[in-house]
Parts: C-alpha cells; structure tokens; sequence
C-alpha cells in the first residue's frame, strides 16, 4: 500500500527536526551565496 506522501507517519518531533535541518540547510547556503557577493563585489569595487 503506497499513500503518495499525503499521509505523513512521522511524529511531530520527528517532523520539527526535518524542518529544522532542513532550514538550517538553507541559511547555511544563504550564508555562502552572500559571502561571495561580497567577496565579488570587493573585487569589483578595488
């Protein structure tokens, strides 16, 4: 039996810290994109 992911049996814990994770992914990766813009545009402005 297959519910196509619109049943979620993951507890709510357990859903908070996927979400989290997954989040913390994200602003990690933010975090880097920004670094190299500036880094560029130190670059570019020097």
């Amino acid at each position: 039996m297959t519910t196509l992911g619109a049943v979620d049996f993951r507890s709510d814990k357990e859903r908070t810290a996927a979400y989290t994770k997954a989040t913390k992914k994200q602003a990690k990766k933010q975090t880097k994109l920004m670094k190299q813009q500036v880094k560029l545009n130190k670059k570019m402005a020097g």
